[in-house]
């Protein structure tokens, strides 16, 4: 019996033992790099507040930082490339990042933000909170690492005629370079067709977005909720770190109470002339640019139908027979 507790010990110290990846000299340590990554934040949502030119505000207040820790750009952007590659160790970072952003927000009389009261839901009841993606995961500026998609198959508990929302924090580390981040949320009906909604994101806030229930699919279920994130690359500065870390996700879906049965029965069996889902156009092996992602997204457009109007042409001229 003894024996067996040794190995079995012996076994969970080499487990943990090659598990663990000792820092690289040239790395700022874990506990230093959360410290500054915390007032890294808050001197982006400080420089954010001020206005005018923020990408300069932005520079100044982040150099403040680096001054404080006595660190220089290069250190903490070789930091934050070796941490980048070792996700479990970012993650843990963040954990702590907004655990404490909270108790400072709880601590200065802020509310609790709407996401923390959202994720006690479950994935059941008329209010449900269906996300089943990563709780924290990070994106990056280049063309490997910068698209995340979720996609939620629709079940017994869904329901004709409920509507979503999204809900999550964001935050942005970013050299050089532009905050241009883009969060797609799409339902998808039995009859193939499209309801979607679209948000550019540019800074360190929380977000939301939401698709209400269409009228004109009332009698169609739904097959599929998903959602995409994606982080527009720079082709320009291929060079430039850039991280995109999205926190507390939470999808809820709602039953609509709202909605008389005998509706349904007045709607057309073809979709209604003003509100049609635009399909989203496919790439097939292909990553979009940004311009590309932009002009792909759906909107709701309003479609007026006109009688078509009879062409009249003009009079064929007569020769004039000249003497």
């Amino acid at each position: 019996m003894r024996k067996s507790k040794s190995l079995l010990f012996v076994f969970g110290l080499l487990l943990f033992v090659g598990c663990s990846v000792d820092l690289p000299s040239y790395v700022i340590s874990e506990g230093k790099m959360e410290r500054i990554l915390y007032d890294y934040h808050l001197a982006q949502g400080m420089a954010e507040a001020q206005g005018g030119d923020v990408e300069a505000n932005r520079y100044l207040y982040v150099q403040k930082v680096f001054e404080k820790y006595h660190i220089t750009e290069a250190q903490f952007d070789t930091s934050m490339i070796w941490y980048s590659g070792h996700a479990s160790h970012l993650q843990k970072m963040y954990e702590h990042i907004e655990a404490r952003l909270e108790r400072e927000s709880n601590a200065a009389g802020l509310n609790i933000p709407e996401e923390d009261k959202f994720a006690r839901f479950t994935a059941e009841g008329d209010t449900a909170n269906i996300w089943s993606g990563k709780q924290m995961f990070f994106l990056h500026g280049n063309r490997e690492q910068n698209l995340y998609t979720v996609v939620i198959p629709a079940d017994s508990s869904f329901q004709r005629g409920d509507y979503f929302m999204f809900r999550c924090s964001n935050r942005f580390i970013v050299k050089d370079s532009e905050r241009e981040g883009f969060v797609l949320l799409m339902v998808t009906y039995d009859n193939d067709s499209i309801v979607s909604n679209t948000m550019m994101i540019t800074g360190d806030y929380d977000v939301t977005v939401n698709i209400p229930s269409s009228k004109a699919l009332l009698r169609h279920d739904i097959r599929s909720v998903s959602c995409t994130f994606y982080y527009a690359f720079d082709e320009g500065k291929d060079d430039a770190f850039r991280m995109w870390a999205i926190s507390k996700p939470v999808l809820l879906r709602y039953h609509s109470k709202t909605i008389e049965t005998d509706t349904l029965s007045t709607l057309p069996d073809s979709l209604s002339t003003d509100s049609v889902p635009v399909v989203r156009r496919r790439v097939d092996g292909e990553r979009l640019s940004p311009e590309e992602f932009r002009s792909s997204q759906q909107v709701d457009r309003k479609i007026n139908v006109v009688q078509k109007k009879r062409v009249v042409l003009p009079a064929k001229p007569q020769r004039v027979r000249r003497r």
